[in-house]
């Protein structure tokens, strides 16, 4: 892993939160989900936010640790103990080629690199986040930018709207995700011989 990342890395992990994001507003929940990648990501993974199992953070001792649970689930999706969530759901996106690329006795993945749009764990689903005074996107624009910067990964996945609106909105398209999507409907229809291309490495003032 790169110097620059380790220490982005090292970062999001200490992160005591930033005015208006879920942390922030959820000091009990305030423990960022960060997960290794050891070099270049070839595939990034970008789901909403860690979702809490069961009665949800209240139940779970001060000293829990979101990252190692994670790592955990995926574990046991991994040894065929978890059929059910968000685990099952990506590596069957990847015909199996998610879990088949995470090594249990290093506990991370090789070529994926799988992170979070919000990343204190919670579970924000369809929920209003002006009522609550929480701002969507600050835990984004704080640190997903610099992980895609650093990581460079070749493809991006995005599970969730937020995700992929965000994305969108970096490279510069301000319509709804849901436009794009038509939008290269419409391309593969007319068999489009070029697909505009837009980048998202950017560098904020």
């Amino acid at each position: 892993m790169k110097e620059d990342a380790v220490a982005l890395f090292e970062e999001i992990k200490r992160c005591t939160g930033r005015e208006g994001c879920w942390g922030y507003k959820n000091p009990k929940c305030r423990k960022p989900v960060i997960l290794p990648c050891k070099q270049h990501a070839k595939f990034m993974v970008i789901s909403e936010q860690m979702n809490l199992h069961e009665k949800g953070w209240k139940r779970r001792p001060e000293d829990w640790d979101s990252s190692k649970e994670l790592l955990d689930l995926i574990r046991d999706a991994k040894e065929g103990r978890r059929k059910i969530g968000i685990i099952p759901k990506i590596d069957e996106l990847f015909d199996g080629k998610f879990l088949e690329d995470f090594n249990v006795e290093n506990m991370s993945f090789n070529e994926f690199y799988w992170t979070h749009f919000i990343k204190c764990p919670g579970n924000l689903r369809n929920r209003s986040f002006e009522y609550r005074g929480l701002a969507l996107n600050v835990c984004a624009d704080t640190f997903l930018l610099k992980e895609i910067q650093i990581l460079r990964p070749e493809v991006i996945v995005c599970l969730g709207k937020h995700a992929s609106t965000w994305i969108l909105r970096e490279t510069g398209y301000d319509r709804k995700w849901t436009d794009m999507l038509w939008e290269e409907i419409e391309w593969v229809i007319k068999r489009e011989d070029y697909i505009p291309e837009r980048g998202i490495f950017k560098v904020r003032s």
